[in-house]
């Protein structure tokens, strides 16, 4: 049995809709997708920078509504990514960090660990929930 013609039959019944759709929210789509592939390099930019200068660690702090990874030597800021407007420099670095809560700042190591549990968690979210839902095909005769 070929899939083709009921494929078809949808392309030509909510082909308008979906090209409606791509029309108007292809760009708002893309732009999220780029920011949150933006906001993960440069969280693995700065956890590569940390690694790399003395007691290193990391603090992730938000500015003008964007997500932005500060990274220490020695308790005192050194850089962040991604860039600020207009450049780096001592004083915006001061003033970024002037009223965050620095008791939060973490090593790398610390932040790969906390990613790796949260991946782990979610694994396990995903299996219960695929229990749950063969249990639920199964009392319902959809085996």
């Amino acid at each position: 049995m070929s899939w083709i013609g009921p494929a078809g039959k949808k392309a030509l019944k909510y082909g308008p809709q979906a090209q409606l759709l791509w029309k108007h929210a292809a760009k708002p789509a893309t732009s999220a997708a780029q920011q949150a592939i933006a906001s993960i390099a440069s969280r693995r930019t700065a956890l590569k920078h940390a690694d790399t200068v003395i007691e290193g660690a990391v603090l992730n702090i938000f500015h003008e509504g964007r997500e932005h990874w500060v990274v220490f030597s020695k308790g005192s800021p050194v850089a962040v990514y991604p860039p600020l407007v207009g450049g780096q420099s001592d004083q915006q670095l001061a003033a970024l960090t002037q009223h965050a809560d620095l008791s939060k700042k973490m090593t790398p190591d610390q932040v790969r660990a906390r990613l790796a549990e949260q991946s782990k968690r979610q694994q396990v979210i995903n299996v219960a929930a695929n229990l749950k839902e063969q249990a639920r095909q199964r009392r319902d005769g959809f085996d």
